[in-house]
């Protein structure tokens, strides 16, 4: 046994769990990251895509927008 960064006692099945967990998890962000900054993107494509007019009639100006996608977080 010996002690986790926040001075938790963990045994040595648990050091190796996280141990070889650590990269499957960084792997799984990186995915969803990915997948979000391709979300976003096509995003403010479609919105740079779309008229003034439908912006308008939306009740949002290009700039209102583009600060909508980019400040959307989950």
């Amino acid at each position: 046994m010996t002690f986790h960064t926040d001075n938790t006692l963990i045994s040595n099945r648990e050091m190796l769990v996280d141990l070889v967990m650590t990269p499957v998890r960084a792997v799984g962000r990186f995915i969803v990251h990915v997948a979000e900054a391709s979300a976003q993107a096509r995003a403010l494509h479609e919105i740079n895509n779309m008229s003034d007019a439908s912006l308008k009639s939306a009740g949002l100006t290009r700039s209102q927008a583009f600060e909508m996608v980019l400040n959307r977080r989950s």
